[in-house]
This record gives structure tokens, sequence and C-alpha cells, in this order.
């Protein structure tokens, strides 16, 4: 089967995947056509997280992503701390007001990369965003990479990105998200919001 999702905001291209994937039953062959770095990178990633072998080939303006749904694939999932089922919501850049709204974020945020129980996921939205892409926050980048190699997943809001006009090469920790995963990982997970 083969799907156009070309030029589609987010969330769209991951939801029609899961409708095609759906579709092929058990087994089957999906290849979605796609053309920005965000969208391969959501589909992808989406696809692996079913259990499904993903690869990409780039096709002039166009990527083709394949998607093998129905054979087996061994994947080492990588070594992790203890993690609780909690997804920790980051709305702005700040918690709180000016500089010591800047502090109090920072502090959290080293602090919860010492904690011996840590959370499964950072969602990163708004100006949160603004976090883990400009070098001015390097020490939050530095914490989010110590909580990300403790088996912590960092996402970026992609359509957060794209209205601060935040290339996506710029992000420095973690993965550009989007709306299905973000809700996916909200619903599965209890929510700490800052």
């Amino acid at each position: 089967m083969r799907i156009d999702c070309k030029d589609l905001a987010c969330p769209e291209p991951v939801l029609r995947t899961k409708k095609a994937l759906e579709s092929l039953g058990e087994e089957g062959i999906l290849e979605v056509e796609l053309n920005s770095v965000s969208s391969i990178e959501n589909c992808k990633r989406f696809a692996m997280n079913q259990g499904c072998e993903a690869r990409v080939e780039t096709q002039g303006e166009t990527t083709l992503l394949t998607i093998v749904k129905g054979y087996p694939c061994e994947i080492a999932a990588p070594a992790k701390n203890a993690t609780l089922a909690k997804t920790i919501f980051i709305k702005s850049d700040r918690i709180g007001n000016g500089e010591l709204g800047a502090q109090l974020m920072l502090g959290f945020l080293k602090t919860t990369a010492e904690l011996d129980a840590l959370p499964q996921n950072i969602i990163f939205v708004n100006e949160g965003v603004l976090l883990t892409t400009q070098e001015e926050h390097r020490a939050v980048i530095d914490a989010l990479k110590l909580l990300e190699e403790k088996g912590v997943a960092v996402y970026s809001c992609g359509l957060c990105m794209n209205y601060f006009k935040i290339p996506h090469d710029a992000l420095q920790v973690g993965q550009v998200g989007n709306a299905y995963d973000t809700m996916r990982l909200l619903m599965e997970t209890d929510v700490v919001s800052l």
C-alpha cells in the first residue's frame, strides 16, 4: 500500500500512517510519501513504536518511508534507570517570572536528574521549546542530556518550533515531537505540568 502525506501539517501524516497500518491487518508493507523533516521523523518513530521496521529513502524532493509490518524485528532496548509512568509537561522557558523563574526551571530539571526514579518523558511545548534549542539555555540542555542518557525521552513540539521559526536542526537534545505522540503519552502516564 502507498499513501501520499506530502504537505500535510502535524499530526495528519502520523494519523494517516496509523490508519493505513491498521488497514494492513497482521502484516504488510506500507510506503508513505513525505516531504518535511518533522513528518519523516514522526512517522518513522510512530512505526517503530508499533514494532514495525522502517527505512527512509530520498527520491528527489520526496522522501519515501517504507514500513514493514508483521515480521519479527529484534531491537535491543537501551539500558534504563528505574522510571515512573510519569510525563513532565513544560509549557514555558521558566517557572514563574523573570530571572527567578529561569533559575527555578534549571534547578528543577537538574534535581530531577538526581532522583532514584525518573519520569519516562519530558515534553516541551510553547516557549518551552526555547530550552531545548537555544545556546543561552546551555545549562538546561546539559541537564536534559543527562536525563536522556538515563533513559528519559525528551520531546520538543515541532509545531511550536515552526511557530517560533526555529529550524528542526537547531534541536540540541531529544527529538522533535508531534501532537499524536504527545497526546498518547499524556493519556498513558501521570502528568506533572510545569
